[in-house]
């Protein structure tokens, strides 16, 4: 009982967390370090997922001696590479055994409100920091979180199982305030991201009760809820265009001259903001590197060229081939077994597409213990024991 408080602790503690690295404070780094001892420590003794396991373990300590004496690395950056590459395979092992006593949904609530919460007052009571400097011409806040990217990819990625969560209790108030409360900070965070991620949220929950709303409606009443949908779409394509997010994608194309909307340079530049380019910039750094940096990595404190901010590409990119294929292979034959709920799919579906827009997924330790959360257990004993209390 006292492993289960320290875990939903921890777990609870995420958004403050977050805070302290914005902050400066070392909290972050020694906390998740810590948890992700805690875990391997936890998987040796139950001799869980040790086959899995002990090859990244391997890895990371060659990794470590690699970073430091081959690409003289300081001490403090190898270490906080090695735990971001552990973090998400490590904590999806503990977890896909783990069992909630508790609906983790519960969890899940909790920390998309803390998070909220905190961005919303800190915008209220004008204590945080804007997300982009003012030479970039772009408008933004990001509170008190370091990364907007990883706070996005955290909400979108809390928001549908929270979100399905109230609606099967029918507290449709609840669902509208999380939706609400999100989608205001899309509005104020200015990225494409957080919108996208509500957005595809709300047409889940519709998709889900299309019986009920259209499908089984009279002819008439379908027309005309394909009107009104058309209608709300051209309105919302209108003050599309008053959203920050609009002016930040125009001042991006206003920046980069780009003049057709259909084009690859229209994608490159606006949709993935130059993320392609900086691929295209990696592997032409990689041509002129020796055999071992493509086979473990460039290292990720390297700041010789800008990561592409692409998980996929980064992983291989600053880990090596040797390590993405750890990393990915591991990860999926752990999980191959796992059922998840429609709700959780939908998160795991958004996780990824983020994953491969924008990153800041895989191997960032604020972000990818949600996505191992997802697949933890419920409390199978408690379930049985409400649905005999029912009867």
């Amino acid at each position: 009982m006292k492993k289960d408080y320290f875990v939903l602790i921890f777990i609870i503690l995420g958004p403050i967390l977050d805070v302290t690295s914005f902050l400066g404070l070392p909290f972050s780094l020694l906390l998740r370090g810590f948890f992700l001892a805690f875990m391997i420590l936890s998987l040796f003794k139950n001799k869980k997922e040790l086959r899995f396991l002990i090859p990244l373990l391997i890895f990371g300590v060659f990794y470590f001696g690699y970073q430091y004496y081959f690409l003289h690395f300081k001490i403090l950056p190898s270490l906080s590479s090695i735990l971001k590459f552990l973090y998400l395979p490590v904590s999806i092992f503990y977890f896909k055994n783990y069992i909630f006593p508790i609906e983790k949904e519960k969890i899940f609530s909790m920390v998309l409100i803390t998070y909220v919460s905190i961005y919303l007052l800190s915008y209220v009571f004008g204590i945080g920091a804007n997300a982009y400097l003012e030479t970039d011409g772009k408008s933004g806040f990001k509170g008190l979180f370091s990364s907007i990217n990883e706070f996005s990819a955290i909400l979108v990625c809390l928001l549908p199982v929270v979100a399905m969560y109230f609606k099967k209790k029918r507290k449709y108030m609840i669902v509208g305030f999380f939706i609400l409360s999100c989608f205001l900070c899309s509005l104020l965070i200015g990225t494409k991201v957080l919108m996208g991620g509500v957005l595809f949220t709300i047409f889940y929950l519709l998709w889900q009760e299309r019986k009920k709303l259209f499908l089984e409606r009279k002819t008439s009443v379908k027309i005309g809820m394909v009107i009104s949908l058309l209608m709300i779409i051209i309105l919302g394509c209108f003050l599309f265009t008053k959203t920050r997010t609009y002016q930040n994608m125009m001042v991006q194309q206003d920046f980069f001259q780009v003049e057709h909307i259909v084009s690859i340079d229209f994608v490159n530049r606006i949709i993935y903001n130059d993320r392609l380019t900086f691929l295209k910039d990696n592997f032409k750094y990689l041509q002129n590197q020796s055999i071992w940096k493509i086979v473990f990595g460039i290292g990720l404190e390297n700041y010789d060229i800008k990561m592409v901010e692409i998980d996929i590409f980064d992983l291989m990119i600053r880990y090596g081939i040797l390590g993405m294929v750890l990393f990915i292979g591991d990860s999926i034959l752990s999980i191959r077994k796992i059922k998840l709920k429609p709700e959780e799919k939908v998160s795991m579906i958004i996780l990824i597409l983020v994953s491969l827009t924008s990153g800041h997924v895989l191997f960032y330790p604020a972000v990818c213990i949600y996505l191992a959360l997802m697949l933890s257990k419920e409390n199978v004993l408690k379930e049985k024991y409400d649905t005999i209390k029912k009867k």
